[in-house]
């Protein structure tokens, strides 16, 4: 009587979505885990983090010093040091200018009286709100006066942050000592994956902050040029907010204008030439000079910008929305550096990865084998193969195959049993 023939067929197929979910929700426990850890360390760990960006943009300093230079390594140290303690006195003076001036603006928004300014906007706003039949449910009146009691709030919330930062620079100093003390130029990386990601990080922060200073600086020479007061702060505004990309430069734009409307009388020529010149300088040093600097490949979509400046936003507050353009770029250097993990940097820029499936497949021999065995199973057109494991009478695949290739998952065809198999 003839036995009944074996079912070879896939046994236990562990699909792409639960690899997927079973992934996603390991990370999502280790971000909520990573987030709250960032919340209650923030103290130290924000000081921490504008230390390894400071002495990443003065390291170069150090390099040439001592290696290419052949100095002795405290040489480049004491340098290194002394050109970070400028940096530090250069903050202070501008940190002390900008409390100074945001303390004028919050006096100026406070208690200037009615400008001819503002009341030529609150006519304008009038006439087009009643064009568009909404003058009935909000008044131009009304528009103007919560935007006279939020400026002074968003002024007192920068001070705050200026302050905090200035109150911080010992911490960041003591910081850049101690990582300073532990880097020796003369010990080259043996990994020459790190040494790339410290060179592209290297650059990204030293065009950023070029870029950001020389937008800094135009802006505030614009507003210096039509006479409008505190250009000093509008300078400062756009030379911060010019390390968010995208975002930033749209703020640094807008936020000046209210403030002129408040507490300047200027002509409408004045209003229109201080929202279009600075725009003009946005754009040109933002989407055309820093683009050819900085080379492709370290972009971030709009998308990921919002959603960094919503996360370190919540976990460090405006601190956290100041580095958090800095943070992600140097994450999607890092990412871009592993093959595995290539394609989270690509999402990052807005690029979505190409469709593929991962099948698992363990097909089960055991019951017409005797003694362990070695074959080569076959791949699909169009696969990869990711791993194969035969071992004791079981066979475990994994391959991974493009979206449009279809493959069943088939088990090969029946091994042959060993010569040396008794007889029943």
């Amino acid at each position: 009587m003839t036995q009944p023939q074996k079912d070879y067929s896939v046994r236990s197929p562990l699909r792409e979505e639960q690899l997927w979910l079973l992934t996603g929700g390991v990370l999502l426990l280790a971000f909520v885990a990573f987030s709250f850890a960032m919340y209650f360390t923030r103290s130290f760990m924000i000081p921490f983090v504008f230390s390894i960006f400071l002495c990443a943009m003065v390291s170069p300093i150090n390099n040439l010093i001592v290696v290419k230079w052949k100095a002795p390594r405290w040489v480049g140290l004491i340098s290194s040091l002394l050109f970070i303690m400028l940096l530090f006195v250069l903050f202070f003076i501008m940190g002390r200018f900008a409390v100074n001036s945001i303390s004028k603006a919050i006096q100026d928004v406070t208690l200037a009286s009615e400008t001819s300014t503002a009341e030529a906007l609150e006519e304008m706003l009038d006439r087009g709100m009643a064009q568009i039949g909404v003058d009935q449910y909000v008044s131009a009146k009304h528009i103007v006066s919560t935007i006279r009691q939020e400026i002074p709030t968003l002024l007192e919330q920068g001070l705050k942050t200026c302050q905090n930062l200035i109150s911080s620079g010992m911490l960041v100093f003591l910081f850049c000592l101690f990582i300073l003390m532990g880097h020796d130029p003369r010990v080259r990386a043996k990994n020459e994956i790190y040494s790339e990601m410290e060179r592209s990080i290297q650059k990204y922060l030293n065009i950023k902050c070029f870029i950001s200073l020389a937008t800094g600086i135009v802006v505030y020479l614009i507003f210096c040029f039509l006479g409008v007061p505190l250009a000093f702060l509008y300078g400062l505004i756009a030379f911060v907010l010019n390390f968010i990309p995208s975002i930033g430069s749209i703020i640094a734009t807008i936020l000046p204008i209210p403030i002129i409307l408040l507490t300047t009388e200027v002509s409408h020529t004045t209003l229109i030439l201080a929202m279009v010149l600075p725009t003009l300088t946005q754009q040109f040093f933002g989407n055309l000079l820093e683009p050819k600097l900085q080379g492709q490949g370290l972009n971030l979509h709009p998308v990921t910008i919002l959603l960094a400046l919503g996360l370190w936003g919540v976990v460090w507050g405006p601190a956290g929305m100041l580095l958090a353009a800095p943070i992600t770029a140097a994450l999607r250097i890092i990412l871009l550096e592993f093959e595995m993990t290539a394609w989270m940097a690509h999402l990052m820029a807005g690029v979505l990865p190409a469709k593929k499936r991962t099948i698992v497949s363990e097909i089960d021999f055991s019951d017409d084998l005797d003694e362990p065995y070695s074959m080569e199973l076959p791949v699909p057109p169009g696969t990869s193969m990711i791993s194969t494991t035969v071992s004791n009478g079981s066979a475990v695949v994994q391959t991974t195959l493009p979206a449009e290739t279809k493959w069943e998952g088939r088990a090969p065809s029946k091994p042959k049993k060993s010569k040396n198999r008794k007889k029943r």
